[in-house]
């Protein structure tokens, strides 16, 4: 789920769950949440019922802002730098998934778009603390893999719980924001954050 590989096939892949997504959140800002299904998003998305389904288990998931892609390179050279101060790991995981954004930059409507729907569905926002909860998991087992340490060890499970907390926090602040400058991203926002992380956690 949060590797990345090459090739046309995975990237049709990626290319194929984007537009369904995108159909999902378009039916939903016209005709309201409630009233769309899985036919009407298929139809939209130009797609079978059988392709929708390989891709996402239910209309919620389909509407869900994708996790960052993280290179299994990019994981293995975080994992094999050793431990560290726990602000340094935190950095560390924090810049590994701003790499994984820019593979794939959020587009700001879109997060929009499911920050509206998890306020008035609570089926949807269900479903993405779900899927945060399952990526943070992941996040601890990686930190575990440089520390040495069991994914459900203390350590662990908070400096992911901490990054998560700064690329959601940064997320919302930038869509907040809604600027529309072509050339903005959430790289300040994320320095913002940390910023603000490292002086909550002192010298």
């Amino acid at each position: 789920m949060t590797q990345k590989t090459g090739g046309l096939r995975e990237r049709r892949r990626r290319e194929t769950r984007q537009e369904i997504r995108a159909a999902a959140l378009r039916l939903a800002g016209e005709h309201g949440y409630d009233k769309i299904t899985i036919e009407m998003i298929t139809a939209e998305a130009d797609v079978s019922h059988r392709t929708f389904f390989n891709y996402f288990p239910n209309k919620e998931a389909a509407v869900l802002p994708p996790p960052p892609q993280l290179a299994d390179e990019e994981v293995e050279a975080f994992t094999s730098a050793g431990p560290a101060h726990p602000r340094k790991i935190l950095a560390d995981l924090t810049e590994l998934l701003l790499r994984g954004a820019a593979e794939r930059p959020p587009q700001r409507d879109e997060f929009a778009a499911t920050f509206l729907l998890t306020r008035e569905h609570p089926s949807v926002l269900a479903a993405v603390l779900a899927s945060f909860a399952e990526f943070e998991q992941f996040l601890a087992g990686v930190v575990a893999a440089r520390t040495g340490e069991r994914p459900e060890e203390d350590a662990p499970r908070l400096i992911a719980a901490l990054a998560m907390t700064v690329l959601r926090t940064s997320i919302e602040g930038w869509v907040a924001e809604g600027l529309q400058d072509k050339d903005d991203n959430t790289l300040p926002h994320v320095e913002r954050v940390m910023t603000l992380v490292h002086a909550l956690l002192g010298p």
